[in-house]
């Protein structure tokens, strides 16, 4: 899905680079039943992907969170849980992704974004976990 004219980042948004997820800071202290639901694998949170036009970017789970965090993009995968996926945007308009995070318990979440072969950014993200050490 693109997104012709951009919307600058609000305040509930983490920025890595190109790539945003909107909201995603209220998943720090919000209801996890608002954004998701919980099954055998954990909860199952959904949270669109921004990447800006042109840009790739590839973002994986850190290893010391593997064992109970996953990323859940990509409709013709059927949002089956893998520890990395690359983003490509469409080459003239900012593209949005559908998905999310699949996690167990409430957890912080170490995030490693590589954007356009340029060195990692961590980020560290909050599932219902409240404020995490950065």
């Amino acid at each position: 899905m693109t997104e012709p004219t951009p919307v600058p980042p609000g305040p509930d948004d983490v920025v890595a680079g190109p790539m945003t997820w909107r909201g995603l800071k209220a998943m720090a202290t919000g209801d996890p039943a608002s954004f998701g639901y919980q099954d055998a694998d954990g909860g199952h949170y959904k949270i669109g992907a921004r990447v800006r036009a042109g840009a790739t970017v590839t973002v994986t789970i850190g290893t010391e969170a593997r064992g109970y965090a996953a990323l859940a993009y990509g409709q013709a995968w059927g949002y089956r849980p893998v520890d990395g996926v690359t983003f490509s945007a469409c080459p003239d308009a900012d593209t949005w992704f559908v998905g999310g995070f699949v996690v167990k318990g409430h957890r912080c979440v170490p995030l490693d974004v590589t954007a356009d072969g340029a060195r990692p950014v961590r980020v560290v993200v909050s599932l219902f976990a409240g404020q995490c050490p950065s």
